[in-house]
């Protein structure tokens, strides 16, 4: 066994299925599925289960996972101690996110990596994801992380992973299920993100593609702003679950969305001259392990 087949089973572990890992590697599923087989055959063991919605640990695949997990870990962080001290890690970074990274992920990125990199000064800025794209495009930002309704294709942005969108209202005695089709979402009034965001694509083309007039309350991007309104019975909204950090104090009802379902994509991307940098580097790498694949 080799250190990438030991990456590629840890990653599938977390993700709860071969596509997710493949999402979030960049990877393409056969590669992974070959690495899985090769271990299983190598340890004479079975190290997945499937299940209707992807894949889980055996018994002997979490006894390997446990085994293995933190000298995995351990390698990474020696890794990244080398290449500290090796090319040094002081000067600035200039970060830019949108708040669907930000919110949820943002504080255990930034606490991690200035904790392990105290010398680095990191300027994070927010914004939509195309003012994100013009930034590290025109060298505005060292490193961007945004999101789309597509996964990133081509040479400028790597595929961060997705997560599946929900329809956030306040509780409805009428839906009592976990999940809720798009068609019957959109009876709802709804607070609906900008074109220039990704979530207000994502719901514009589904309404479109099925003949469905949205009832838009209000155009808003700051989905924040807009959740205690939305907990007194005004409106509705579609997001990922991530948005809803920091949210528990509000009672909310929150509905997988359905037939279709709805993802949205995130995808990093580093500037030419960010390239150059250790220290982007290293910041890259650690959004890519903070970041869970959902």
């Amino acid at each position: 066994m080799n250190l990438r087949q030991l990456k590629h089973f840890l990653a599938i572990a977390e993700a709860g299925s071969i596509l997710g890992a493949a999402n979030r590697l960049g990877v393409a599923q056969p590669s992974l599925s070959r690495d899985v087989k090769l271990l299983e055959t190598e340890l004479s063991a079975r190290l997945f289960r499937r299940d209707g919605r992807g894949v889980s640990l055996t018994r002997d695949g979490q006894i390997f996972h446990d085994a293995i997990e933190p000298h995995v870990a351990g390698l990474d962080r020696a890794k990244e101690k080398f290449l500290a001290k090796r090319a040094g890690t002081d000067g600035a970074i200039r970060l830019g996110w949108t708040g669907t990274v930000s919110i949820p992920y943002g504080p255990k990125i930034i606490a991690a990596f200035t904790r392990a990199y105290p010398k680095v000064e990191m300027h994070a800025r927010g914004g939509s994801s195309s003012q994100i794209i013009d930034w590290v495009a025109n060298e505005a930002i060292d490193i961007g992380v945004m999101n789309s309704e597509r996964r990133a294709s081509g040479s400028f942005a790597e595929n961060l992973g997705r997560a599946p969108l929900y329809l956030v209202t306040a509780p409805d005695p009428k839906e009592k299920g976990e999940t809720i089709t798009f068609a019957r979402a959109a009876e709802y009034p709804m607070f609906v993100h900008s074109p220039q965001n990704a979530l207000g694509r994502i719901v514009r083309a589904a309404a479109r593609e099925r003949g469905i007039g949205l009832d838009i309350y209000a155009e808003i991007d700051d989905f924040v702003a807009v959740r205690p309104i939305i907990a007194q019975g005004v409106g509705a909204a579609v997001v990922p679950m991530g948005l809803l950090v920091g949210a528990d104090g509000l009672d909310l009802a929150v509905r997988r969305i359905v037939d279709p379902e709805l993802w949205i994509h995130f995808h990093l991307a580093i500037s030419k001259s960010g390239r150059r940098k250790p220290a982007v580097k290293l910041l890259a790498d650690a959004i890519r392990r903070e970041y869970p694949e959902t």
